[in-house]
């Protein structure tokens, strides 16, 4: 039992540390925690960065970000070979400032310029009291095999198209940059909405540059923040037109507000005209070609005024968005599917939440699905491989389009092979048969598959045959037949060493007939 003098002495004791520990608290208050709120502001830096070109993506760089200071922001870079943690022998660029949709922030901007082909470099970003994280960044590359990504509509749904993004980086780190088709946000002069489009944004862009056309919501900020290439037209207000160029590829970017006007026109036609590229692209909001009627009129001005410039100067694909589904067309050519001459192939994207249902099943639509989705597209010689995805991953399809076919083929279908089958190195002949080589190290039973799209319709069914080569001799055929019109995939199984090559072709039907040979029907 303790006793009444003891316990008197024990709350006395408790309350003098319960006074001491109040004490402590309060000086941390004073002292201690309000001067740490402060230094946690001044070191939290720039996080909104944006990477996007204005110049030659050989030789420069421009940087975009937010911040409510407006003193002293810069941009400090350096060779990420010779990086090693320290800044100090980078080299420095000052930002200029502008005041950001009457908002407490700025928008910094900086355009790196005499910098070196092909090269990483690593930055950071802000002021000598709040730096951004470490990023880094590559030039472009005098190069005809890259991969770049085709984004539609954002629109709406941040939060999910930042994880997509993000997802799509990390399993595609070859990427070097990424076209987006308009319409970035749902009301472009929502301040809110911007903000949180570049949030979501910053983690991949600020690693690749983004170049977007503009949609028909996007409205001033689109103006504001983004610092695009200064080639279009002369006299329009913003840079809303512009062109660059990445290895052996050239890319038109228009906004399809502005239809009908003659100094469009003559720009698109001069730009087209003027490039050495191998490879000519368009990127711009509403489709020429759509996926159901909207009842508008802008698909005929295109048609009527865009259209016959792209053609004349043999755009390779366009890339467009607005009506929210995946949709890719055969290759058209003056409002006809053509299916063994020049034409070109329409892409409609839809990055974001916001999507609509399919419409009536146009005869110029080769492949179409509702839902978010992406596209990586891969230059690599004469051939070009588009692979769609929904937003969750899942393959929609694969398509090639090969510049090397031999003239007169006829192609009716495509074979692509299947990405995740890592056994083997796809490739594709000069005459544009799919090839898969078995890779070092990988022996024994082996099953394969493709993927077969269908570019013009076929009668009745086909043959898919898988050809088994060895040192140039031939081993083994294996064939599958259906209508791959309706069916998509073709799969066989062979014993294979090191090096074996399996040839794929479509063919109308296997036979011996001496009066038939089997017609190839693929590209």
């Amino acid at each position: 039992m303790i006793s009444e003098l003891g316990f008197k002495s024990s709350k006395v004791r408790e309350a003098s540390r319960m006074s001491c520990l109040i004490v402590f608290i309060l000086t941390l208050v004073c002292f201690g925690l309000a001067p740490a709120v402060a230094w946690a502001e001044e070191i939290g830096g720039p996080e909104q960065i944006i990477l996007t070109w204005s110049e030659d993506p050989a030789t420069t760089q421009t940087i975009t970000w937010l911040t409510p200071h407006n003193d002293a922001n810069k941009v400090q870079y350096i060779e990420a070979a010779e990086y090693n943690g320290d800044f100090a022998p980078a080299s420095q660029s000052d930002a200029v400032l502008a005041t950001f949709a009457g908002s407490d922030n700025y928008r910094c901007t900086a355009t790196l310029t005499g910098l070196t082909p092909n090269t990483l470099y690593t930055y950071r970003v802000g002021r000598d009291e709040a730096w951004s994280e470490v990023l880094s960044f590559k030039t472009s590359a005098a190069t005809d095999e890259f991969y770049f990504l085709y984004l539609g509509d954002v629109q709406e749904g941040y939060a999910g198209w930042k994880s997509m993004l993000s997802e799509v980086y990390n399993e595609n780190p070859q990427i070097k940059f990424a076209l987006l088709g308009g319409d970035l946000t749902n009301d472009d002069n929502n301040y809110t909405e911007w903000e949180e489009f570049l949030s979501a944004a910053t983690g991949v862009f600020s690693r690749i540059p983004m170049m977007p056309a503009r949609g028909n919501h996007d409205g001033e900020l689109f103006f504001e923040f983004l610092a695009l290439p200064d080639n279009g037209p002369h006299g329009l207000f913003g840079n809303c037109f512009y062109s660059f160029d990445y290895g052996d590829a050239h890319f038109a970017v228009l906004d399809t507000s502005n239809v009908i006007t003659d100094t469009v026109k003559q720009w698109l036609q001069e730009d087209l005209q003027t490039t050495t590229k191998e490879w000519k692209f368009a990127v711009f909001h509403h489709p020429p070609y759509q996926n159901f009627d909207d009842s508008k009129t802008i698909d005929d001005g295109l048609r009527e005024h865009w259209v016959p410039i792209l053609e004349q100067n043999h755009v390779d694909m366009v890339f467009v968005g607005h009506q929210h589904v995946y949709m890719r067309t055969h290759p058209i050519y003056e409002e006809e599917v053509v299916t063994d001459s020049y034409g070109i192939v329409y892409v409609m994207g839809n990055s974001g939440s916001k999507t609509y249902a399919l419409g009536q099943g146009f005869p110029y639509i080769a492949k179409e699905e509702t839902g978010s989705n992406y596209q990586v597209i891969q230059l690599k010689d004469d051939v070009l491989t588009l692979t769609s995805r929904k937003a969750d991953g899942e393959l929609i399809e694969s398509y090639a389009l090969n510049k090397g076919s031999l003239p007169g083929l006829d192609p009716h279908y495509q074979v692509i092979s299947d990405e995740t089958d890592t056994g083997f190195i796809p490739g594709v002949t000069p005459e544009g048969i799919c090839t898969l080589t078995v890779k070092n190290g990988v022996s024994g039973f082996k099953k394969l598959k493709v993927m077969i799209t269908s570019l013009v319709a076929h009668d009745g069914e086909e043959t898919v045959v898988f050809s088994h080569w060895r040192n140039g001799s031939q081993l083994q055929i294996n064939s599958t037949r259906a209508d791959f019109d309706q069916l998509d995939y073709a799969q066989a199984g062979f014993n294979v060493e090191t090096g074996d090559v399996i040839k794929i072709y479509v063919v109308d039907e296997l036979t011996n007939a001496i009066d038939h040979n089997p017609v190839i029907l693929q590209d």
